[in-house]
């Protein structure tokens, strides 16, 4: 028999799951714990032998993969449950784990236990992959943030990851954003790039800093990065293998 630790901060999420995995996998699964926090999780790992981890990512105060710095080997096997779409997904294709999307499907729960069975294991999550994990959703998280900028009638707050690019113009830096409409900074370029996440920007001229996020194609012949608007981003020599190493190895 499988033991089976379910982790959610929300107690409906763990019920669901928990009568899903009764009605349908009784004879191969037993859910041996329920926990709500990682540290709820901690003390029922320590005290009985767990060998497969249906594991939330977003909980308060320790998200899911924290669960990994108090087990870096751990012993036991982990199946994400997310309530992340596809899209956010696909960017986990760098690290081989298993992974159900809430609310989760019967059928889907079905599948994923089956292989696992059949395989006897999910691959371990090892360290780096949990590092590249736990960046990518800070990432996103940073992306959901508002950034502040002083204009000369006021002051403008746009979503991080609704910015494609800034352009330098003088003492003053225009940020174009996604509605296809224009924001006039009262600093200079080199002072709002000291403010941006480097993770999501990259500086390719010494007038310009693009969104990475926003780039579709790269020029190699005529040296520019094409965004999603259209928008035409000069490349410098001296910027080139900067760009390529956070951009374009980053995708």
């Amino acid at each position: 028999m499988i033991k089976v630790l379910l982790i959610d901060d929300e107690p409906h999420a763990n019920g669901l799951l928990s009568t899903l995995i009764k009605r349908n996998f009784s004879t191969v699964l037993e859910v041996v714990g329920v926990a709500e926090s990682i540290k709820e999780a901690r003390a029922i790992i320590y005290s009985a032998k767990v060998d497969l981890v249906f594991l939330d990512i977003q909980m308060p105060q320790e998200n899911g993969f924290e669960l990994f710095t108090h087990f870096p080997n751990p012993t036991f096997d982990v199946i994400f449950t997310t309530a992340y779409d596809r899209y956010a997904i696909q960017a986990f294709k760098y690290s081989t784990f298993d992974y159900l999307l809430k609310p989760i499907d019967t059928e889907l729960l079905e599948k994923t236990i089956k292989r696992y069975i059949a395989n006897k294991t999910v691959i371990r999550l090892q360290k780096e992959q949990i590092i590249l994990l736990n960046e990518y959703i800070d990432q996103v998280e940073e992306g959901k943030r508002r950034i502040l900028f002083n204009t000369s009638s006021g002051v403008e707050m746009p979503l991080i990851n609704s910015i494609l690019y800034f352009k330098a113009a003088g003492n003053y830096c225009e940020v174009y954003v996604k509605d296809a409409s224009k924001i006039v900074v009262s600093q200079s370029l080199k002072s709002v790039e000291a403010r941006l996440p480097k993770k999501l920007f990259c500086k390719t001229h010494k007038s310009y800093i693009l969104a990475i996020h926003s780039v579709v194609r790269y020029d190699k012949i005529d040296k520019y990065a094409i965004l999603i608007d259209g928008s035409q981003i000069p490349i410098s020599h001296r910027l080139e293998n900067h760009f390529s190493t956070t951009v374009l190895e980053n995708v």
